[in-house]
């Protein structure tokens, strides 16, 4: 997945603020939430760093912790422990959110790329559909695959609503500025 993820953590984002109640949305900012969905969404792909400045590209970037889901149960087990206990209820919406979109994230990632669901149980790849090798650039081999509509309808979704609350914001102030005159 090249393009679709952080248009994937917006979408997300943006519904799981809609279903909460309204005491919780007081207390938390939309755009703080955001900024965390949005960083889950690309989170485990930070690794990218690490793959091509000190690995020099020698592993599959999806074998490392960051594209594993058992280090991150493990790890946001502990921080929600910790958030309930001091009952800290913004931390656990931002925890959510982060949380949701890195596992939104491998979800998409294995689509058309490896990724291991049971580990530590299992070493196997789990992967929807295969991207042939077809292109040199091995680039263009996902992007002219199929799947990659699957990108393309999620950053056309993420725009629409982008527009709409745009559109949305602007008809307040609009009506805002009616009402004063």
């Amino acid at each position: 997945m090249f393009i679709g993820h952080i248009p994937a953590g917006y979408i997300t984002t943006k519904a799981v603020f809609q279903i909460l109640p309204r005491g919780y949305t007081e207390k938390i900012h939309l755009k703080y939430a955001l900024f965390w969905g949005m960083l889950g969404s690309i989170f485990p792909d930070l690794d990218m760093f690490y793959f091509y400045f000190i690995d020099n590209s020698r592993h599959l970037h999806h074998g490392y912790w960051t594209h594993l889901p058992f280090y991150y149960l493990c790890i946001f087990f502990l921080l929600f422990s910790i958030s309930f206990a001091f009952r800290k209820h913004s931390l656990k919406i931002y925890l959510t959110v982060f949380s949701m979109n890195i596992f939104i994230h491998l979800f998409l990632d294995t689509i058309a790329g490896k990724i291991r669901w049971l580990y530590p149980f299992s070493s196997h790849d789990f992967v929807f559909f295969n991207v042939p090798a077809r292109h040199h650039w091995w680039v263009w081999n996902f992007v002219f695959h199929w799947t990659f509509l699957f990108e393309i309808i999620l950053t056309a979704i993420a725009l629409f609503l982008i527009i709409r609350d745009i559109r949305r914001s602007n008809k307040t102030v609009i009506m805002t500025r009616a009402d004063i005159c």
